[in-house]
C-alpha cells in the first residue's frame, strides 16, 4: 500500500475554520472556507451528507485547493459543529430536509465571496444531494455546475410501500412520537462503519478518518433520522421526482454512481441523469457509498471524472461569456442614434 501524507488529512493551513452564521432560525451554523494559493480558476461549495461534518472533508479541501479552487463549506442546520434544535443534540432537525435548501441560499448570497467572473461549483454528498436538486431547480443560475457523489435522489420504496411508509410516518408525528428513531436495527451510521470497517486494512486512514473526529469531538455525532425528519424527506423526495421536476432543472450536473454503494436507490440516480437535460452519468465499479473518503484506486477514478467535467464547464463558461460580450457590444453598436 503507497503511504499516505497524514498531513492531507489534517485542517489546512489557509482555511479559515470555524466561523459562523445566524439561519432564519436564529440557529449558528458553522463553515469554513480557503483562498487557493494557485492560479484562481474559480470556488467550489461544499455540502455534505446526513450526519456528516466538515473534518472529514478536510483531505476534500485540499484535493480542490490544489485545483485551483477557493472552497467554502458548510454544516447543515441541527448536526456537525452547527447549533441544535433540541436539548438531546443527537436529534436532528425536525424541518431540515426542507429548511436545509433555504440555509444553503443563505449561504450562497450572503456569506460566500466569490469572484463573479470565475465559475462556481456545487458540490454534494448522498442527502446533500436532494438538498443540492430542489436548490437548483428553484434557483437556476446560481451555479456554472454541480458534481453530486452519491445522491439521495429518491427512497427504494416501491409506490404502495412509500403510502404505508408515509402512513406511519404521519401517524407517528401524531401522537407525539415525532422526535423518536425511524429505526434501531437499520442505523445509517452503523451501517456505513460496518463497510468501512471491511476496507481498514487496504485503506486504515481513510476508513477512520469520520470515527477519528467524532471520537475527538463527540458533539460533532448525531443520531438516526426521526420521524419528523422522515416526514420532511419523504415530502422533498416527491416533489423532485416527477419527469417535469427534474428536466426543469438546466444546471449542468455530473452524477457519481457507485456500484458497492447499498444506501442510495441507484435507480433513482440513472433515472435523474436521464431526464435532467445537461447531466452525465459517471459510473464506477468496486465503489461505495462514502466516496470522498474511499480507497485511493477508487478516489482517483471519481477524481479524474471531476476533473474532465470541471475543465469542461470551464470552457463553457468562459466561451459563454466571449458570446455574451459579443451580442452585448453588437447591440451596442446597433443602437439608433440620437438626433
Amino acid at each position: 500500500m503507497k503511504k499516505q501524507n497524514i498531513d492531507r488529512f489534517k485542517q489546512p493551513k489557509e482555511f479559515k475554520f470555524p466561523q459562523f452564521f445566524t439561519n432564519e432560525d436564529g440557529k449558528k451554523i458553522r463553515y469554513g472556507h480557503a483562498e487557493s494559493k494557485k492560479t484562481a480558476r474559480g470556488t467550489v461549495i461544499i455540502t455534505t451528507g446526513y450526519a456528516d461534518f466538515i473534518e472529514s472533508y478536510f483531505e476534500t479541501i485540499n484535493d480542490f485547493l490544489d485545483r485551483g479552487y477557493a472552497v467554502w463549506i458548510m454544516d447543515w442546520q441541527g448536526q456537525g459543529g452547527s447549533e441544535r434544535y433540541y436539548k438531546n443534540p443527537q436529534i436532528p432537525a425536525k424541518n431540515a430536509p426542507i429548511n436545509n435548501v433555504r440555509d444553503l441560499h443563505q449561504f450562497r448570497h450572503d456569506i460566500v465571496k466569490y469572484d463573479k467572473n470565475k465559475p462556481i461549483f456545487l458540490v454534494s454528498h448522498s442527502m446533500g444531494g436532494q438538498m443540492a436538486l430542489h436548490y437548483m431547480k428553484h434557483h437556476e443560475v446560481d451555479f456554472t455546475a454541480a458534481i453530486l457523489a452519491a445522491p439521495f435522489v429518491d427512497t427504494k420504496f416501491t409506490r404502495k410501500g412509500e403510502l404505508v411508509a408515509k402512513f406511519l410516518v404521519h401517524l407517528a408525528c401524531g401522537v407525539g412520537l415525532g422526535n423518536r428513531r425511524t429505526s434501531k436495527n437499520n442505523n445509517i451510521v452503523r451501517r456505513i462503519k460496518k463497510v468501512r470497517k471491511s476496507l481498514k486494512k487496504e485503506e486504515p486512514i481513510r476508513m477512520e478518518i469520520h470515527q477519528y473526529f467524532a471520537k475527538k469531538d463527540p458533539s460533532l455525532k448525531i443520531g438516526d433520522p426521526t420521524f419528523y425528519w422522515t416526514r420532511a424527506i419523504l415530502k422533498q423526495t416527491k416533489e423532485i421526482r416527477s419527469k417535469a421536476s427534474l428536466q426543469s432543472i438546466k444546471t449542468p450536473i455530473l452524477f457519481g454512481l457507485f456500484e458497492s454503494d447499498l444506501l442510495v436507490s441507484s435507480q433513482a440516480i440513472k433515472r435523474a441523469a436521464k431526464y435532467i437535460p445537461n447531466a452525465k452519468l459517471v459510473k464506477i465499479k468496486d465503489a461505495h457509498h462514502g466516496i470522498w473518503t474511499e480507497r485511493e484506486q477508487i478516489r482517483q477514478k471519481w477524481w479524474q471524472q471531476i476533473d474532465k467535467f470541471m475543465n469542461k464547464q470551464q470552457r463553457a463558461f468562459y466561451n459563454s461569456k466571449i458570446t455574451n460580450k459579443a451580442k452585448n457590444s453588437i447591440h451596442k453598436n446597433n443602437k439608433s442614434p440620437k438626433i
